[in-house]
């Protein structure tokens, strides 16, 4: 593989756990591969020292690392780890399985891709050093999280604002009096951390939300949902609203807006910690933010604060910034508009991973993902029926329904949300259909 010429090889941007979630399909299927990363490391985000980060110092993953999806196929988190991994937790890991997967000598580190465009039957890409190179295709593996979407505050302001992609620390903003904007689980969570040392802390929040905790009898709450084990039926959705109110209470008994969606209708805020400091007069509710002056901000509800700084917790967009806008559709909201999360609809060769918002952790539909890209290549490259079919369905707009049965908020975020579940079985489901047993690499090699 290694004297296959350049345009039989392919391109993968970014060595985050999306890009190596390629990788290692790409190693196990043959196919001859370059990745590159803009970054001295790979991690992706997971390296607060990585440019565009957004992990701050307090950071763990809000899913368990038991949960189904919260790894890579045939490699666990290791038993000293967390229940709920911390940021260096989850960079260790994804460092050790780059090495174990024989991933490293295939990544191009500190070399960022500048631009890549269809060449023939295949894409050329131009690093930032001015090289430029042939490829068969091209994977973007770039991340979500590192174009921060930042609205403007209405008036005039004469405080600090800054996006939460800058936060690191509680220090960062001990003494002072903080508005998060916001409340995701970014939002809560630093919420939470200013709260230990900022003179007040308030959280704006738009529309009422639920507060999901960590664990229910002991055990990871996202283990105990998918288990249902000890779960009377009044308990399980669409009914959830009663487990929530009977582990946490409504929101409203906190001060809060009560939520005008279920439970599942939105991305869910793993943090009832936060709960805790409203209790204790540590964080402050507030609504949505009506205009400013000078160092006091009004909010919808006439309520006014002296505050210091604003940090925006107000999400990203899934930019890909060496692509030509117009090959992109950001027909969900900040999502590019690739058909099942993964194909371009349009320009041969052209794929995405990563680009999904869903109701769990990802790795393993990373994997899932990343195994159907790699049979499709080899399939294009064999001329199968079974890629020529899906490219056929591709183009013909057939689109699969991936929301679980589950009516979304129409915010940006949620147009183009999956449901987890429904999401593997539809990946595992288009394997079958059009690929069969075809190169299924993962059932002869996996990390050990």
């Amino acid at each position: 593989m290694a004297d296959m010429p350049a345009d039989r090889r392919v391109c993968v941007v970014g060595a985050g756990p999306a890009g190596l979630a390629m990788g290692r399909a790409l190693l196990n299927s043959g196919i001859a591969f370059d990745i590159y990363e803009r970054n001295p490391g790979v991690g992706g985000i997971w390296n607060p020292d990585h440019e565009g980060s957004p992990v701050y110092q307090s950071a763990h993953f809000i899913s368990s690392k038991s949960a189904p999806t919260s790894t890579f196929r045939g490699f666990a988190f290791p038993d000293t780890a967390p229940v709920y991994p911390s940021h260096r937790d989850v960079k260790a890991y994804l460092e050790v399985f780059a090495e174990k997967a024989g991933l490293m000598p295939h990544i191009h580190l500190s070399r960022a891709v500048s631009r890549a465009i269809q060449h023939r039957s295949g894409w050329r890409v131009e690093l930032a050093d001015g090289e430029v190179r042939d490829f068969e295709a091209l994977i973007c593996a770039s991340g979500t999280l590192w174009d921060p979407i930042i609205p403007e505050i209405p008036g005039a302001f004469s405080g600090k604002v800054r996006h939460s992609v800058t936060y690191r620390t509680a220090k960062e903003v001990a003494g002072k009096r903080v508005l998060i904007v916001g409340a995701g689980n970014s939002g809560v969570d630093i919420a939470c951390d200013a709260a230990r040392s900022a003179a007040k802390v308030l959280i704006s929040l738009r529309r009422g939300y639920w507060f999901v905790p960590k664990f229910i009898r002991g055990v990871p709450t996202d283990i105990f949902l998918r288990s249902g084990e000890g779960l009377p039926s009044w308990a399980m959705p669409p009914d959830a609203a009663n487990l929530l109110e009977l582990l946490v209470g409504k929101p409203s008994a906190y001060g809060l807006p009560e939520p005008d969606h279920a439970p599942f209708a939105s991305h869910p805020i793993m943090n009832s910690e936060v709960l805790h400091h409203i209790g204790h007069g540590r964080i402050g509710p507030r609504g949505a933010i009506a205009g400013a002056g000078d160092n006091e901000i009004e909010f919808a509800d006439g309520q006014r604060d002296e505050i210091d700084e604003i940090i925006l917790a107000t999400g990203y967009r899934a930019s890909i910034p060496f692509l030509d806008p117009d090959l992109l559709n950001y027909a969900d909201g900040t999502r590019p508009d690739f058909w099942l999360r993964l194909f371009h609809r349009s320009a041969p060769g052209l794929y995405g991973l990563g680009f999904i918002e869903t109701n769990s952790s990802v790795y393993r539909h990373f994997d899932l993902g990343a195994e159907l890209i790699a049979k499709h290549i080899v399939g294009r490259r064999t001329g199968s029926t079974g890629a020529a079919l899906l490219d056929a369905r591709i183009a013909s707009g057939d689109e699969p329904d991936l929301s679980g049965g589950v009516a979304r908020l129409g915010s940006a975020r949620h147009r183009g949300y999956v449901d987890s579940r429904t999401y593997e079985r539809t990946l595992i489901e288009t394997m079958s259909t059009h690929f069969g047993n075809e190169n299924n690499s993962f059932k002869q090699k996996e990390v050990n």
